[in-house]
């Protein structure tokens, strides 16, 4: 099998929970600091969207939060359960705009206050638009308004399998700007794998990687926030690509900072300089086994994963485990984890006490370079024990059997691109084959039978690289195609989120299962999301 953490694929997995400069924990350790995780499952729980301040690198940042906290609540789930989420607006309205007669209504970033939520990986009825499950192409997307309340129930599968998954706001033309302001939380998906007698030794930990775009208030000295006109261009105070400061969190805390307002420092035009700040550490004695569970919940960064000196293997992407933990070497090839992906890992400390650092190692490989930092800090000392790795994992029944050769009765073509447009206001209008965005149209080519198998291929035409992500069903990766050439995976990999390379292709396949309705895929870079990069699908 080739070796999976090669740069060219960004797939993961895992979470966390806002604790006091240490990892999100459940089992052997109490958990302490805020309230944001909680280990009790639960059939209904209350996000409630709000305002909130919050200090790092001595800035303070006012943004748009779940519960006030960042990240927002952990939601702890089991298979075959019923469950309900009440989503209460608490912002103030929306300021009134009206596109002028030249600017695209739909793909211009809008109605920052406008708010809906997707569980991102749970495999539950398509729940984007209006009312949830629709089969209406015309539907328009959920819109939870300010001062407003909306419930939604949803059954999960009994067969859906145990892991790290998330939920965001998605509402189109605000998803950036809220899921960048902190608004996005862990759901964990108890199971069949955490009955594992070597899994269940093992501490669970949890990192939910975040970044928080601000600029400085123009009404608020001393604050630092997201505020922009709608349908105004840059120039005139209306939503930047790239907002002025970026902070990036771990579990809620500052690991770094980069300020895009003075001169850069790392060979490219659009590369601040960082500031690192000391990440969450985390005690361990030699020989032991922890489970960190990680969520790239960055809008717009990709997180290559590396751990020196660590025993590391691979066990789950995108909450679906493999059959065996696969050893990585990530010293020499970082696991690539990209945005809205997963990854779930044994770690085993080495003998030798000592420090030693989970890091983003810098990427140079996108237009969006970024330095590398530290995610973890693990201090191994004490008494040495031994502790066992499992052979074997459960089987995720739901997606297996793979998808043999003879089960594919379609194929499916997607073109991501980029283009000139004078119709969106920074300038690029970002397309699925050759459109942006129709809220109230399914493009023909992508009404999708429920029982199938099909083929798709992800093509990028850009020289910037994409994560695709599919609502409703995930997926398996069976090649992906880059700058290095191309990389088959047998057996394949299955996840819900996979990077497609800068002018490069993903081939996967798909089986449509279970549920009927409305949905969409786009790119989980979220900025081109608001910018046309999505289109909708009707499965039938």
């Amino acid at each position: 099998m080739p070796d999976i953490s090669r740069r060219d694929l960004l797939i993961g997995g895992a979470a966390a929970a806002a604790t006091a400069g240490v990892l999100a924990i459940e089992g052997c350790n109490a958990i302490t600091g805020g309230g944001s995780l909680s280990p009790n499952i639960s059939s209904a729980f209350t996000l409630t969207t709000q305002y909130a301040d919050h200090i790092f690198g001595g800035k303070t940042l006012r943004t748009r939060t779940f519960d006030g906290i960042i990240p927002g609540p952990t939601m702890t789930i089991v298979p075959g359960q019923q469950l309900t989420i009440n989503v209460v607006n608490g912002f103030p309205a929306n300021a009134a705009a009206t596109p002028g007669p030249s600017v695209d209504p739909m793909n211009n970033p809008h109605l920052f206050n406008t708010a809906n939520l997707h569980v991102h990986g749970v495999q539950v009825v398509p729940h984007i638009f209006d009312p949830v499950g629709t089969s209406d192409r015309a539907a328009m997307m959920i819109a939870i308004q300010p001062g407003s309340t909306y419930t939604y129930n949803f059954s999960v599968p009994v067969d859906q399998p145990p892991g790290l998954y998330w939920y965001h706001p998605h509402h189109h033309g605000s998803t950036d700007v809220e899921v960048s302001g902190g608004m996005a939380g862990l759901i964990i998906v108890k199971g069949a794998i955490d009955n594992v007698p070597e899994i269940a030794a093992a501490r669970d930990l949890r990192l939910a990687f975040q970044t928080i775009n601000v600029n400085a208030s123009t009404t608020t000295p001393g604050i630092y926030d997201l505020e922009y006109a709608a349908y105004k261009p840059p120039t005139s105070g209306g939503f930047k690509p790239r907002a002025d400061y970026l902070f990036a969190l771990v579990n809620g805390q500052l690991v770094n900072l980069v300020d895009f307002t003075v001169p850069p420092v790392c060979g490219a035009s659009n590369c601040g300089v960082p500031t690192p700040s000391a990440p969450p550490q985390v005690q361990m004695q030699p020989g032991e086994v922890v489970r960190l569970r990680i969520l790239n919940g960055s809008d717009t960064l990709n997180l290559p994963l590396s751990l020196p000196g660590f025993e590391v293997y691979v066990i789950g992407y995108d909450g679906v485990n493999l059959l065996a933990p696969q050893l990585v070497n990530t010293a020499t090839a970082p696991i690539l984890l990209t945005m809205g992906g997963r990854i779930e890992l044994l770690l085993r400390a080495p003998s030798t006490t000592g420090n030693y650092m989970l890091s983003g190692v810098a990427d140079t490989t996108d237009p969006h370079p970024w330095p590398a930092f530290g995610l973890t800090q693990f201090v191994v000392s004490g008494t040495p024990v031994s502790m066992a790795i499992p052979t074997s994992l459960p089987t995720p029944t739901r997606e297996y059997p793979l998808i043999a050769d003879g089960d594919i009765s379609g194929q499916r073509s997607v073109v991501f691109n980029g283009v000139p447009s004078t119709s969106i206001l920074f300038g690029t209008a970002l397309t699925v084959n050759s459109n942006v965005y129709s809220e109230t149209t399914v493009p023909p080519e992508f009404v999708l039978p429920v029982g199938s198998a099909e083929q798709w291929t992800i093509t990028n035409l850009m020289p910037e690289g994409h994560p695709f992500h599919i609502h409703t069903n995930s997926f398996e990766v069976h090649s992906v195609t880059g700058p290095s050439g191309t990389i088959n995976y047998s057996p394949p990999i299955i996840c819900d989120s996979v990077w497609v390379p800068p002018n490069g292709k993903v081939i996967m396949r798909i089986r449509y299962k279970q549920w009927r309705g409305k949905d969409v895929f786009h790119c989980h870079k979220l900025v081109h999301e608001d910018q046309g990069m999505m289109a909708n699908t009707l499965l039938v």
